[in-house]
């Protein structure tokens, strides 16, 4: 299972966003120097039609003007390749980009089904917070020893809270002594703003342990 958040999510978007346009920005450019070959071989074809009609006129100078048209046949020739190859290059380079843009959506809507299946429990975990009083923080900083499974959900939220003692309970009841203001930290925690690296810490340090259960946790306390 992928594990993410709003930030990463967005961040992903705002990677997808800026690829796309850095891939069409190079497609312009590929296509207008396209363009310039092209418009280099139309002039040079008018060039060669206006030729035609002096040849007439000019039939002492034919010899010398039949070499020129040779060599000026010989660019074009030559800038209708270099254009053919640069258009090439940019059809490559505009299917890289669609297939880039089709990988980011699919992870895209990846990230976004995580999301919304991660949804239903902030949601009840944002009614259990609000449901707190202080009698319960009160009741919690009371103890000298805890019980196990209270010290390891308290430890876990002060992973979240970036306390840098989580695993001291004495440190742990420092943060407790302030009720209004601990609480008040809960309330407006935003969970989309934790850095992907304390989630990861939380995760890998308590929420994986089979005890880190809300039902037994609240038998203890």
């Amino acid at each position: 299972m992928v594990y993410t958040t709003p930030k990463s999510y967005l961040d992903l978007i705002n990677l997808y966003l800026n690829t796309l346009d850095v891939k069409r920005s190079e497609y312009n450019l590929n296509k207008n120097r396209l363009a310039t070959g092209l418009k280099k071989l139309n002039d040079t074809n008018k060039s060669i039609a206006e030729l035609k009609i002096k040849l007439t006129e000019l039939q002492p100078q034919l010899a010398k003007k039949s070499e020129e048209l040779k060599v000026a046949l010989v660019k074009v020739n030559a800038d209708k390749a270099i254009a053919n190859e640069k258009e090439k290059v940019v059809s490559a380079e505009a299917e890289i980009v669609n297939k880039k843009a089709s990988e980011a959506k699919a992870i895209s809507d990846d990230a976004e089904a995580d999301l919304n299946a991660a949804k239903p429990e902030l949601e009840a975990a944002e009614a259990a917070l609000k449901s707190l009083d202080k009698s319960a923080i009160v009741e919690l900083k009371s103890f000298a020893n805890p019980p196990s499974a209270v010290k390891m959900v308290l430890e876990a939220v002060m992973i979240l809270l970036q306390e840098k003692k989580s695993d001291d309970w004495t440190a742990i009841k420092v943060v407790l002594g302030d009720v209004g203001g601990f609480m008040n930290r809960l309330l407006t925690y935003d969970v989309s703003k934790t850095p992907e690296s304390v989630l990861a810490k939380v995760r890998k340090s308590h929420l994986n342990l089979p005890e880190f259960n809300p039902a037994d946790v609240g038998k203890q306390s």
